[in-house]
């Protein structure tokens, strides 16, 4: 009696062709990832950029309209008191500050770098950054090349009394290292800023009586 048997050849083949398209599926939805991460950092720098870029010209477009108004003051020279004069000047003061270091603010930072956030509380202004980082990097190295930047640049740092950093985190998007930062800087009181912040505790004293 004959027995007979039946071999399968291209069995081993078989499952290393399937676990060739795996590997190869596996890498394409990486790559998908990856590319839709790259992609969504690209539009919030973007984002960020404009929203900043609107709020200088929009400063500029203020500061024409205060020196317009300076100019005609000064052609008619007669029934103008000096309240007006004094508010004018102040208002242009004001304005040269927040539109040169906003715009220092954003034109400073440095590669793979983007503004994520800026909060103005008195007088103390916050800064929030979002930075890669790559392998063998240091951490504080992203915030101390950010710093120095901004204490480079006249304009910002004009009048800014002092630039501490305040807290940092790491997270992880896909395969790529971020550090989230914030920086604190205090800044120079306005005289009118400083009227006001005398009121209010002036008034706080009275109403403790």
């Amino acid at each position: 009696m004959t027995r007979q048997f039946t071999i399968n050849l291209n069995r081993e083949e078989g499952y290393a062709q399937r676990e060739e398209r795996k590997t190869r599926l596996r890498a394409r939805i990486t790559n998908v990832l990856a590319t839709i991460a790259l992609l969504a950092m690209a539009f919030l720098t973007y984002e960020n950029d404009k929203d900043y870029r609107g709020i200088v010209n929009a400063k500029k477009q203020q500061l024409e309209r205060i020196q317009f108004q300076i100019d005609s003051l000064q052609q008619v020279g007669r029934n103008v008191s000096k309240d007006d004069v004094l508010n004018l000047e102040r208002l242009e003061r004001d304005r040269v500050l927040w539109t040169q270091k906003v715009f220092e603010i954003a034109n400073r930072l440095p590669e793979e770098m983007v503004i994520s956030g800026m909060h103005l509380d008195r007088n103390e202004l916050t800064i929030e950054c979002i930075s890669e980082i790559e392998e063998g990097e240091k951490e504080f190295d992203k915030v101390a090349l950010y710093m120095d930047r901004l204490r480079q640049s006249e304009d910002f740092f004009d009048d800014v009394l002092s630039m501490k950093f305040k807290e940092s985190r790491l997270s992880t998007k896909e395969v790529q290292e971020l550090l989230h930062f914030s920086l604190i800087c205090e800044i120079r009181a306005s005289e009118s800023t400083s009227r006001r912040g005398a009121s209010r505790r002036a008034s706080g004293v009275g109403g403790m009586r």
